[in-house]
């Protein structure tokens, strides 16, 4: 997301992140939790996951160099997921207040980062709408079609 960014730009928003280093297991936030800011992974990988009545359900497994927690760029809403580290991980956090601000005095980097910011966007929305259709497809043609799904034509 940040590619695109000259070294000026890379520089400012490395003086407002910070390096954090998490263990195995360990939560970075769980669904619900303020979305505070976003991470970019450095090593390591981290599990994006939502919990329900059967357990965790993993939703992507994020490695270097990829970023994660980026919907708080985009609205106020609280997390829609849970993020906890899959190994041991070390991350770059980009607190959300500092990184907003930042944007709203340097309009060319803003419009760099959100020009990148709906390319990752669109990328996942994309892999999401092939998963959706995986499953509509077992769900029809793998013998579990469910009273309450409808078929796809």
């Amino acid at each position: 997301m940040f590619s695109n960014l000259d070294q000026q730009a890379c520089g400012l928003i490395l003086n407002i992140s910070e390096q954090r280093t998490y263990h195995g297991e360990q939560v970075l936030f769980r669904e619900g939790d303020p979305g505070d800011g976003l991470f970019i992974v450095l090593s390591g990988s981290v599990r994006i996951s939502k919990r329900s009545n059967t357990g965790e359900e993993a939703l992507a497994i994020m490695e270097a160099p990829a970023l994660f927690g980026e919907m708080a760029l985009i609205d106020y809403l609280p997390r829609a997921a849970d993020a906890v580290a899959n190994t041991a991980l070390e991350v770059l956090f980009i607190p959300l207040p500092a990184f907003r601000a930042l944007l709203e005095v340097n309009h060319q980097m803003a419009f760099t980062v959100l020009y990148a910011l709906c390319g990752v966007l669109t990328q996942r929305l994309r892999e999401t709408n092939d998963r959706l259709m995986s499953i509509f497809t077992l769900a029809q043609w793998g013998g579990g079609l469910q009273s309450d799904l409808l078929p796809l034509p």
